[in-house]
């Protein structure tokens, strides 16, 4: 439970410091005022992704690594997105698959990647969910922008971007997580001491 209050404490705080961010009204120009607020959404961001991997990835969690896999992916993401917007919503599933299990004790680099062969069934449903619920926020944040704009528009789709995107990282932390085959494990003997 405290690590679900931990979660939606990150994903309010973010969606505080990017509704702030739309407050003063800056345009899009080569102002320090307008860089000013692009580095702190950015901040927010990067720091909100890597404590919800983290958080995601149970105890003994890795903030060094979760933090380096969210910016690695959010650098890829950024500059495809700048090519061709096509590969954003692909190339954020992607994101969510690789960067999801950074936060756990025993991840490597191949943890998500693999949950496609630990658990086929499991993480191809999870990525058509993840691929459709990514479609309907994109979709949903479109038409939540023409009826209710400005900070408080900013701070309820982060809210709920923020909310889902914690879910589906949680999910992805988890399938990432390779179960035990109780089949191979051995029994421990014990063994008696004769005197």
């Amino acid at each position: 439970m405290r690590r679900v209050l931990l979660v939606a404490a990150v994903v309010l705080g973010n969606a505080v410091v990017q509704a702030l961010c739309v407050l003063p009204g800056a345009t899009p120009a080569i102002d320090p005022l307008f860089l000013a607020m692009l580095s702190a959404s950015v901040l927010s961001l990067v720091a909100a992704a890597t404590a919800v991997v983290a958080l995601s990835g149970g105890s003994g969690a890795r903030w060094l690594r979760a933090l380096a896999a969210v910016v690695l992916a959010l650098v890829i993401v950024g500059a495809l997105a700048v090519a061709s917007l096509a590969t954003l919503v692909p190339a954020l599933v992607v994101a969510l698959v690789v960067v999801s299990p950074a936060g756990n004790p025993d991840a490597t680099a191949w943890s998500g990647p693999r949950a496609f062969a630990w658990h086929p069934v499991r993480a191809i449903l999870l990525a058509v969910v993840t691929l459709v619920t990514l479609v309907v926020l994109a979709v949903g944040a479109l038409l939540f922008g023409f009826f209710l704009t400005g900070w408080l528009g900013s701070f309820g789709t982060w809210v709920v971007v923020g909310a889902v995107a914690a879910v589906l990282a949680r999910a992805w932390a988890r399938l990432a997580v390779r179960g035990v085959n109780l089949s191979t494990v051995r029994p421990a003997v014990r063994t008696a001491r004769t005197d």
